[in-house]
């Protein structure tokens, strides 16, 4: 950080940074790009040279089929030889139109192209060929070559002339005899341009492997020059802040103790320049590896939550303009996409000269520590939210029952007296009376019992239970609400008993209410079924049904307060409690009670509950 650079370092001031890496850059990027620009002017002199070559052979080429269609035309003396000739002549013609342009003073590019194109010169070669050509031309390496090429040029004036005369004689149809002159003359000037092509060739690739060589050694040259003149400033350089990073280093470890014993990260805000320096623990807390950093500070606000901006600007503002300190709480989204809550603690710095334009401060991570205390908080909450719901279901449930009580005693009373006959009418409202009244008699026994399991009042005589006895006694008190739902009871229990350790009340009531929801949730005509094993050291007791069953969706929530299976929650009788309470009651025997359950094919109900006495190994 610059203020702890400050504190500690010698009285010599610090170079600015951007002279220092001015000092050490600039000579490395000129050797850079002198080497670039001697590469760059390397390969273009280079591929200038092998068009030239590709040209040369082009025009080779052309040279000797124009030679050949000739003497075709003197055996044959058909015209269509002779035009041959003059296609095949093409290409020299064009390239010696392109040299003749070049050699102009203001030369004309579109006449240049044309010739070179003539000649087969690829399009994208005809550029360097021309700068090749303007520059280096006249220079002694190309000399030797560009004086064959006037020559050869010469040379095919020559054979055109020839080729006229031979053309006159075969037209005016001279005997074989008579052009052998002709003939004799051609061949001369062919062996004469072979001749000056292989000069060419040689002049050119001589003028190729100079040109190389010297390329090669200025770029060299240039970089073993400019390379040492970097050392050399990057060590005077080096040398001048020698003193600084040693002081730096000496205030970095220091503070590096400090900032690791105490687990906060340092920070400074230059005001001037609109950036904030970070320490790596600060650095780390947002998110961006564990080395310092500096930001602007835009960049940093980003970070920070949108609606914790406004409050940490404020606090910042009052420590600018008012002196006061900084310590805000803010949720920080870092870098590395984390989200942590931090605790920025500063004041402005009156310590040196920069005094009043840089606020120092350190920074902690609190997201444990808060997330701890709104736990704590959380829990409390809960607790009184808990304990006064189950107040106040208890006390409402108790003051339920009084007028309960009276609603269902005179409803029996009209149900009962036989002094006055009451009308078909009367008597099924009477009845409706008796049935809502002993239904919300039983959800208010069901919160009863609700809030006394979730409040730990009921107490569990946990003994060893024998399952048998005890299931046939909840089958024989089940009997009407089987006959009234038209269920068979099938009990499979295997003969060797089965005890389980639970409170025989509670497990009576578990039995009762999974076996009376067996019939309910049944068909006409239905079965319930009831098995049970040892496996391991528990019992296990399935009790299935062949009836409605439940969706997927049904079955997630059934063992929560109030839910009822929503296909048949409109007429079956029920307050959406028993399930809930049966998965207390058996947790608190230290069992579990799970369902399987398929939509049409029915449910089955595994209870699980610690055998009385281990297996026998």
């Amino acid at each position: 950080m610059q203020g702890l650079r400050d504190a500690q370092a010698p009285s010599t001031p610090a170079p600015r940074p951007w002279r220092l890496y001015l000092g050490l850059l600039a000579p490395s990027l000129a050797v850079v790009c002198l080497v670039a620009l001697l590469a760059v002017t390397s390969v273009n002199v280079l591929a200038a040279v092998r068009a030239y070559v590709s040209g040369e052979s082009l025009w080779s080429k052309a040279r000797h089929e124009a030679f050949l269609h000739l003497l075709d035309y003197a055996q044959s003396r058909e015209p269509i030889h002779f035009a041959r000739y003059e296609e095949a002549l093409a290409v020299p013609l064009g390239d010696r139109q392109a040299r003749q342009e070049m050699e102009r003073p203001d030369p004309d590019m579109a006449r240049i192209r044309a010739g070179f194109i003539q000649g087969g010169v690829h399009p994208d070669d005809i550029d360097g060929m021309v700068s090749l050509f303007r520059r280096l031309g006249d220079q002694p390496m190309f000399r030797d070559a560009l004086n064959a090429w006037v020559e050869g040029d010469a040379l095919i004036d020559r054979m055109r002339e020839s080729a006229r005369q031979l053309r006159l004689q075969v037209e005016r149809g001279d005997a074989p005899g008579a052009l052998t002159p002709a003939l004799r003359q051609l061949r001369d000037i062919n062996d004469q341009l072979t001749f000056m092509e292989k000069q060419f060739s040689a002049s050119l690739a001589t003028a190729s492997r100079l040109t190389e060589s010297l390329l090669v050694g200025s770029i060299l040259l240039s970089a073993v020059l400019l390379s040492l003149l970097s050392v050399a400033v990057m060590r005077r350089s080096l040398s001048r802040q020698t003193a600084h990073q040693r002081a730096l280093a000496e205030a970095n470890d220091r503070w590096a103790l400090a900032a690791a014993a105490s687990e906060v990260g340092l920070f400074e805000v230059d005001i001037a320049r609109d950036l904030i320096h970070m320490d790596g623990r600060a650095s780390a807390l947002y998110g961006m590896g564990d080395q310092g950093v500096t930001m602007p500070r835009p960049q940093v606000r980003d970070m920070i939550d949108e609606q914790d901006r406004d409050h940490l600007r404020q606090g910042m503002n009052d420590s600018l303009n008012h002196g006061a300190v900084l310590k805000k709480r803010h949720l920080t989204h870092g870098a590395d996409g984390v989200a942590r809550l931090l605790e920025t603690t500063g004041r402005m710095d009156h310590s040196s000269a920069a005094a009043g334009s840089r606020l120092v401060g350190v920074v902690r991570d609190v997201t444990a520590e808060q997330a701890q205390s709104d736990l704590a908080a959380q829990r409390d909450a809960a607790r009184q939210v808990a304990e006064s719901q189950r107040m106040f279901l208890s006390r409402l449930s108790h003051e339920l029952r009084t007028p309960l009580n009276a609603i269902l005693g005179f409803a029996q009373l009209l149900h009962l007296d036989t002094s006055r006959t009451l009308t078909d009418s009367q008597t099924q409202q009477v009845q409706w009376i008796l049935s809502a009244g002993q239904q919300l008699l039983a959800l208010v026994e069901d919160v009863l019992d609700l809030t006394k399991v979730e409040a730990g009042e009921v107490r569990m005589n946990l003994q060893a239970v024998e399952i048998g006895p005890m299931l046939e006694g909840s089958l024989a008190l089940l009997d009407g609400v089987a006959t009234r739902y038209q269920v068979t009871f099938i009990d499979r229990l295997p003969d060797k008993p089965l005890r389980a350790r639970a409170d025989p009340q509670r497990l009576q009531q578990v039995f009762m209410n999974l076996l009376s929801n067996g019939c309910k949730y049944n068909r006409p005509g239905g079965q319930v079924t009831i098995d049970g094993r040892l496996e391991g050291d528990e019992v296990v007791i399935d009790i299935a049904d062949n009836g409605i069953g439940m969706t997927p969706e049904d079955a997630g929530q059934l063992f929560q307060p109030f839910k009822r299976v929503v296909s048949s929650a409109h007429y079956i009788e029920g307050t959406g409690l028993g399930l809930y309470i049966v998965k207390l009651l058996v947790e608190r025997m230290r069992g579990e009670v799970t369902v399987d359950t398929r939509e049409g094919m029915g449910s089955c109900f595994t209870l699980r509950l610690p055998a009385a006495t281990p297996p026998m190994g």
